[in-house]
């Protein structure tokens, strides 16, 4: 977890995802996780996800106790609110609701190095695991106090997008992949995740904006690879 004497202290995030149709990328959320807390936004109780218009630019936000004082840290680390990270801090604005939770969101970076330093160096993230892929390319698993930020880095991710997806708990996953199919959804069937213990299956709709997994976790672990 964060480090708690950490002036940055970074817990949720809030993701700003850009989407072409406003009407149908609503109507798939409404089905992925029930009723926004206002047009075209939805609060998880450790994230919230805001549908921006497609001309927009992706915006990603960690959560921290005070943002004043979060980017003047981050200010004395280095990071520009200008720089070539789009990623920045922001306040929680609202009680965490009970509800949908992130198991843990998938960001890339052209540079290991570069990466832990960003992340655990200025972000001050716990560092949990280094997973090689091969062909010059990791996996870096960071934990803030409420979920896992999965960072895939090297130089193959130069020209990548900075987001790569979402992957949603769920209790029971099969309950789950019936439902969203029964709703209308495009998703795969359920199978064995990477990590020892996990099924998964993929949400299949462009319209989410992003890559959308769904995972059961049994037993729940605190390691996140």
């Amino acid at each position: 977890m964060s480090n708690s004497n950490d002036p940055i202290g970074v817990s949720d995030v809030r993701l700003g995802i850009p989407v072409a149709d406003q009407r149908a990328s609503t109507r798939a959320y409404q089905i992925l996780l029930g009723a926004p807390v206002s047009d075209g936004e939805w609060a998880a109780a450790n994230g919230t996800v805001l549908l921006r218009d497609a001309d927009a630019d992706l915006s990603i936000d960690f959560v921290v106790a005070d943002e004043a004082r979060a980017r003047a840290e981050l200010a004395r680390r280095g990071l520009s609110p200008t720089g070539e990270v789009s990623i920045g801090v922001t306040e929680l604005t609202r009680p965490r609701p009970d509800g949908p939770v992130l198991d843990h969101i998938v960001l890339t970076h052209r540079d290991e190095d570069a990466a832990i330093a960003l992340y655990a160096g200025r972000f001050g993230m716990s560092l949990r695991r280094v997973r090689p892929l091969g062909d010059e390319l990791v996996q870096l698993f960071f934990r803030t106090s409420t979920l896992v930020v999965e960072v895939v880095a090297g130089p193959a991710m130069a020209e990548r997008e900075l987001f790569g997806g979402i992957a949603w708990l769920t209790d029971d996953i099969d309950a789950e992949q019936e439902r969203l199919v029964e709703a209308g959804l495009d998703t795969s069937e359920v199978r064995v995740g990477r990590k020892p213990g996990t099924r998964v299956c993929t949400v299949r709709e462009r319209v989410l904006g992003t890559p959308t997994l769904l995972i059961e976790q049994s037993p729940r672990s605190d390691d996140p690879s």
